[in-house]
């Protein structure tokens, strides 16, 4: 796998030298940062249901239903990174009960930054999947089973002969023509897996407190892409285990 980011283009990152550099040393370790399929997963994660916190506190959320998915996700970020967070349960969730993990580490956030996680709001910007994961097959396939077993639905109505599956995304409406993130999820499942899908902007919207306006975008996999699906990537869980019994698959 190759280095996508050395100490010293880290360290140019930082405006202050003296005692923050020699506080860094503690990370120096860790360089050069290189590509794997557990960070091309952990990039995904955090898109989808993570958030990655920017200047000027860095740090890094990752929010699940499931305790089980959170301790998955600190395991993998620890096997990177060597650290841990915290879990808590969200308080303020108005649709279930769900739980975050916390992980307050400045350098380690800015890290995933560097490599191509977006910070803030997702839904106000526009980003793209990284460089490193959309040239590599199997990067692309680790990030694609996580982006859709975060976000992804299968859907099965008795008027089809097979399910189908949905990836959705919401986006500022002056942004929804403008993202090539799904584009590209698009673009290198034909290239990649020859698997075809088709995107399309919903008329569906949501007027957030703040007055902006957003709106989904959808890409659906039909058919024999469903099928392919599942064979090249899948999900991971329990998705894969309800489209498994849809498709009549032991």
């Amino acid at each position: 796998m190759g280095a996508i980011l050395s100490y010293n283009n880290f360290l140019k990152t930082y405006k202050t030298r003296g005692y923050r550099i020699k506080h860094l040393e503690n990370y120096k370790s860790l360089f050069p940062i290189k590509t794997s399929e557990i960070l091309a997963g952990i990039v995904a994660d955090l898109i989808c249901d993570g958030n990655l916190q920017g200047d000027p506190k860095w740090r890094i959320d990752f929010t699940s239903k499931s305790i089980k998915e959170l301790k998955r996700f600190e395991s993998e970020i620890n096997k990177m990174f060597g650290i841990k967070g915290k879990i808590r349960k969200c308080k303020s969730n108005k649709f279930g009960e769900t739980y975050n993990l916390a992980i307050n580490c400045s350098p380690i956030s800015r890290i995933l930054f560097l490599i191509g996680v977006p910070s803030g709001q997702k839904v106000l910007s526009n980003f793209e999947i990284p460089e490193w994961i959309k040239k590599d097959k199997k990067l692309f396939k680790r990030f694609c089973q996580r982006v859709f077993t975060c976000e992804g639905g299968i859907m099965h109505e008795l008027k089809r002969k097979s399910p189908q599956i949905r990836l959705e995304m919401w986006k500022s409406e002056k942004l929804i023509n403008k993202d090539n993130f799904l584009k590209d999820i698009s673009k290198y499942l034909k290239k990649y897996f020859k698997i075809d899908s088709t995107i399309t902007n919903r008329k569906a919207y949501n007027i957030r407190k703040d007055g902006i306006i957003t709106r989904p975008t959808k890409i659906y996999l039909l058919g024999e892409s469903v099928k392919t699906f599942s064979k090249e990537i899948g999900f991971e869980g329990e998705k894969q285990t309800k489209l498994n019994k849809l498709m009549g698959v032991v």
